[in-house]
């Protein structure tokens, strides 16, 4: 609730606003510190009624001008998680980090292609899908569109890969001698032991292997099935990090203007070549297929009202399968496969 981009204005009513206080009540009895909050008025609110919590602003607060930090300081914020597009912009985090009041923040493994105007909308109907006071306590669900235009973008265009403003773990001194020393981990809808490895992985600053494993769930898989039923073999996307040292150096270094194209830089396409690969290019093209096709489908067929409520059935199931389990297993929560879920995660203090 805190980490979406709306409340369904539900913190302007008298019933919302004692949900709220209820809710914060509850979190601070229980021990929390922290919470992370995308709303302004929510910021407000939360920093004027229980100091004793810890306000961060969320990503999605797309905080990327030295404005935007005063601003949500000034609504109560401790500290700001930085828009992921700024991520890569060297010159920025310099000025912004020297210039700010509280600590800055930024998300180390997002899988959103770079410069995406998509995304704002994407956030907007995952928080929609989970209000739990829409629908029976189920939220309104939707549909893939999205998330199938992200992952075809990438397949069509391999550069994309290199683009999404990630950070090697290797790489983390980078951002430290820009001034950040806050670090967040996105993949909080993953299996505890899988949330130990990406911050361990982190924390050695060294990793071997696929870095699509750091950043989150291969979500192209979820495009396998044919209309005839039937479902394409897995298709490995291999993105080997160690052919990537000295990737990101040039960012730091040239600071290119990433928001005004790639036509006269060609960086992450060059690099693309030499660090990703593919186990079956004619099985690319098939999932390529599939998603075009998907697409196609998904703006041009009014789903009918059976399959709406088909939907809407799954969706409810699946809202109240949620459990807190113990620590052992995963968390409960169903992961939003989303570009999205790069919203959550583990903040982590950087070691010096």
């Amino acid at each position: 609730m805190f980490n979406a981009p709306s409340y369904a204005n539900l913190e302007y009513t008298h019933k919302g606003r004692r949900e709220l206080a209820a809710l914060l009540g509850f979190l601070v009895d229980a021990g929390v510190a922290s919470v992370t909050v995308a709303i302004p008025y929510l910021i407000e609110i939360i920093s004027s009624t229980f100091p004793q919590l810890e306000v961060v602003t969320s990503t999605i607060g797309y905080v990327g001008a030295v404005a935007g930090i005063n601003q949500y300081h000034e609504a109560g914020a401790s500290r700001v998680v930085l828009d992921v597009e700024v991520n890569r912009d060297f010159q920025f985090l310099r000025k912004a980090c020297a210039a700010s009041p509280v600590p800055l923040e930024i998300i180390v493994n997002p899988v959103c292609i770079s410069q995406c105007h998509f995304k704002y909308n994407h956030y907007c109907v995952a928080s929609m899908g989970s209000q739990s006071y829409l629908r029976g306590g189920a939220g309104i669900p939707y549909n893939q569109n999205y998330l199938n235009w992200c992952f075809l973008q990438k397949l069509q265009k391999e550069a994309e890969f290199l683009k999404s403003p990630w950070v090697r773990p290797e790489d983390l001194y980078l951002w430290e001698e820009a001034g950040l020393s806050y670090f967040k981990i996105a993949g909080r809808g993953l299996p505890g032991p899988e949330i130990l490895r990406l911050c361990r992985s982190y924390l050695a600053r060294d990793f071997s292997g696929n870095l699509l494993e750091l950043l989150g769930w291969p979500h192209w898989l979820a495009f396998r099935d044919n209309n005839d039923g039937t479902r394409l073999p897995v298709l490995d996307v291999i993105l080997d990090n160690k052919a990537l040292d000295g990737f990101l150096d040039f960012f730091a270094r040239k600071r290119p203007q990433c928001r005004l194209g790639c036509d006269q830089c060609g960086h992450c396409l060059a690099w693309s070549r030499k660090a990703l690969s593919f186990n079956d290019e004619a099985l690319k093209d098939k999932y390529i297929l599939n998603m075009s096709c998907n697409l196609r489908h998904l703006a041009q067929d009014i789903p009918s009202a059976q399959e709406t409520q088909q939907v809407i059935t799954s969706w409810q199931e699946q809202a109240a399968e949620q459990v807190i389990e113990d620590n052992q297993t995963h968390s409960g929560h169903r992961r939003d496969r989303s570009c999205g879920q790069t919203t959550g995660g583990s903040p982590v203090r950087s070691r010096k």
